[in-house]
């Protein structure tokens, strides 16, 4: 694989969002739709998936990107499920914080204190313009919060209860272009917060908290693949 952007110097309007949503699954053997983006949900032996190189085998959970002239071929044992991405184009700006637990392991008989870092967390933020039909959508951040209503005159009145749910987001550092890999963060993840309001002569605008959450996927076989936050770099496929 060729990955064109080394030395490449990425500016804040690289950054992207698309939500993630889980589609079709394809459980039987054969070549796998090109262009898609993919979840492997579980891995035969032998398998169809790409080999590693120099670091480690995929996992159910891992996200397989496959573009126009990629072939994939699934083999008995393989199985995927499909993602719908769809761009969040509400969303302005995003941020991502990474930390480590700090335990303190000193003993009596320590001269100076030890420590060992615990397991990651993540927070993170994004803000946005309110955007009709985006931002208020049934499966937008608003909902998180409060009841969506949508009235068209004496037509229709549909009316969507204040939901609490799990989103899988793909947060682009660098969207696929000729200067640089695609590159991007996916994670599952969960709001915990969020801010609207107005103010004259500015933008409609919103901000949300969230961190990460744990999300898995059962297919019909009963295999069972849990997202894990995870950097993707995907190249081009040349060498």
């Amino acid at each position: 694989m060729a990955f064109n952007g080394d030395g490449q110097k990425f500016v804040g309007d690289d950054g992207f969002v698309k939500r993630a949503k889980f589609a079709a699954e394809i459980l039987a053997p054969g070549a796998l739709p090109v262009p898609a983006v993919y979840m492997i949900t579980h891995i035969g032996t032998p398998t169809g998936f790409p080999p590693n190189t120099t670091g480690l085998d995929a996992a159910a959970g891992d996200i397989l990107v496959l573009k126009a002239g990629d072939v994939v071929t699934l083999l008995a044992g393989d199985s995927v499920v499909t993602l719908t991405l769809t761009d969040q184009c509400d969303v302005s700006s995003w941020t991502m914080e990474f930390s480590k637990e700090e335990i303190d392991v000193s003993t009596l008989c320590d001269h100076v204190k030890k420590y060992r870092s615990g397991k990651s967390d993540m927070s993170g933020t994004m803000n946005g313009i309110f955007t009709a039909g985006i931002t208020d959508d049934v499966d937008g951040y608003l909902r998180q919060f409060i009841d969506i209503a949508k009235q068209d005159g004496d037509l229709t009145f549909d009316r969507y209860a204040q939901q609490e749910s799990i989103m899988l987001g793909f947060f682009y550092v660098n969207i696929d272009t000729n200067l640089a890999d695609e590159m991007f963060i996916a994670c599952a993840f969960q709001i915990y917060g969020t801010g609207l309001g107005g103010e004259l002569g500015s933008p409609q605008s919103f901000s949300a908290n969230f961190r990460f959450a744990n999300l898995s996927y059962t297919d019909a076989n009963g295999d069972t693949a849990t997202i894990e936050p995870t950097f993707y770099r995907i190249g081009d496929g040349t060498t």
